[in-house]
């Protein structure tokens, strides 16, 4: 009888991303199909005898920027973001590693500091208020908060992964590899 090899360990925290990862995708359709409506709504505005209607373009330019630092941790983890990828074409797989766990520590190093200056933002610009629903500045930099320290948990643990487990190579289609 041959030994098997046995299957990888569970990870208890793989359901929390899992969850995490579905909560943060739902928040960036729930805010694109805002941002979707209201400058549908905006266009139909000019041209329909309506009275204007303010907020929207405020409230789409808060979700536009919501929904971006939304998506940027689930981008980091699902390799969905900008990455080396002509590098994971070197034969040597440490450089791949380094590479990989490398650019994953400048991605955190950077969301760390937008952490620091979403704090900044949320501590300084309650006084504010944005011009239109006139709601405090500081509440609009909550998501983003959010949105980075995301990223940089993610990119952290990426990288950990990476550098523990070895680099994660880009995954070539079919098709692709028949024009190759």
């Amino acid at each position: 009888m041959a030994d098997t090899p046995s299957p990888p360990p569970r990870r208890p925290w793989r359901a929390a991303v899992r969850i995490i990862t579905g909560i943060e995708l739902t928040i960036g359709v729930i805010f694109l199909v805002v941002v979707f409506v209201l400058v549908l709504f905006q266009a139909l505005q000019r041209h329909l005898p309506i009275d204007q209607v303010a907020w929207t373009g405020e409230v789409s330019r808060f979700c536009l920027v919501w929904m971006t630092f939304a998506a940027a941790g689930v981008l980091v983890t699902t390799r969905g973001h900008i990455a080396l990828e002509v590098v994971d074409a070197m034969p040597s797989r440490t450089v791949v590693r380094v590479t990989q766990a490398l650019a994953l520590l400048i991605v955190a190093a950077v969301a760390i500091g937008l952490v620091v200056e979403a704090v900044v933002l949320i501590d300084s610009q309650g006084i504010i208020k944005s011009p239109v629903l006139r709601i405090p500045m500081s509440w609009v930099y909550i998501p983003l908060l959010i949105g980075v320290a995301s990223t940089a948990i993610r990119a952290l643990a990426q990288a950990w992964t990476i550098a523990v487990h070895g680099p994660i190579l880009a995954v070539i289609a079919d098709d692709e590899e028949a024009r190759a």
